[in-house]
């Protein structure tokens, strides 16, 4: 399975009937779970047709917050419904053909005169219901757009596993680096552990203290241990990233594993040439940990 990216955008649009067109664009961005927002440019809800959106998301994404917005176009078969009160105009009429007008008056009336009288015509806009072969329609315009952002979010989630694994090979460097030359930085810690503990001796300090002292450092001094987990999530990192699929999750929490050994690494092992190459590591595992959180 490849891997996704939660950035992307898609749209399309198609006429679903001599009443309707359709245009779709649905957006996505980061999200820790999955979530749909769907708008529409109709004053009326329309449940159904949220219905369909959310179910074409929901069947091709795990995570983001998606936005979609779907606007109905309305043709000429769709137009507002229009009531002539037959009787109320045939009275006005009636009534008007009863006033005495002086000849001099001009009295010219249009059929436009008699409609424009209040309560003569009504307006009525037409309720926006799909029909089954419209929300056929509807359903592959929607399927169309979801697409077009999958491809893209595949896209951009090929390019981000490119700069994991290159970010992550960096930080493999420092291991391989590091752990040949264990024995050698746990002398020198040693060393320093008795320097310091022959300092406390020549202080006359408390017996206590100087047991708790040669404790902390003895336990400095053992950082196999760290190396070994380190290696362990770094492998079992590389292993689901080259699996694919929706891991976005499990990568975040491996990657701040690998920095909290790093961190426990830097605690302990202050010797000269490690402290630069384990702050070039950490980096280099921010950024795999800020890249991975744009994955789905």
């Amino acid at each position: 399975m490849s891997l996704m990216s939660m950035t992307g955008f898609g749209r399309a649009r198609t006429e679903l009937s001599d009443r309707y067109g359709v245009s779709v664009v649905v957006r996505s961005v980061n999200h820790r779970y999955l979530d749909i927002q769907v708008r529409t440019n109709l004053r009326e809800e329309m449940p159904e047709l949220e219905a369909v959106v959310r179910t074409e998301i929901s069947n091709r994404l795990q995570r983001g917050r998606v936005t979609a917005q779907v606007n109905i176009e309305q043709g000429g078969a769709s137009g507002p419904q229009v009531t002539v009160n037959v009787e109320q105009v045939v009275g006005v009429l009636e009534q008007l053909a009863t006033i005495q007008v002086p000849e001099s008056t001009s009295t010219a009336l249009s059929l436009g005169d008699v409609l424009a009288v209040p309560g003569l015509v009504s307006v009525t806009p037409r309720e926006t219901i799909l029909d089954d072969d419209e929300s056929s329609a509807l359903q592959e315009v929607v399927v169309a757009a979801v697409e077009s952002m999958v491809y893209m979010r595949a896209a951009e989630g090929k390019r981000l596993g490119r700069q994991i694994v290159a970010e992550l090979g960096l930080v493999t460097e420092f291991v391989d680096w590091f752990e040949p030359r264990i024995d050698e930085l746990r002398q020198a810690i040693m060393e320093r552990a008795q320097e310091r503990i022959q300092s406390l001796a020549h202080e006359a300090a408390d017996p206590d203290r100087i047991v708790q002292e040669a404790a902390i450092l003895a336990d400095k001094a053992d950082v196999a241990e760290e190396v070994v987990r380190l290696r362990a999530h770094i492998e079992a990192f590389s292993e689901r990233l080259a699996g694919g699929g929706t891991i976005g999750r499990t990568l975040d929490f491996l990657c701040q594993e690998i920095h909290r050994e790093l961190n426990t690494l830097g605690s302990k092992c202050r010797e000269p040439g490690v402290a630069e190459r384990l702050v070039d590591a950490k980096s280099a595992a921010e950024r795999v940990r800020e890249q991975v959180q744009n994955l789905e």
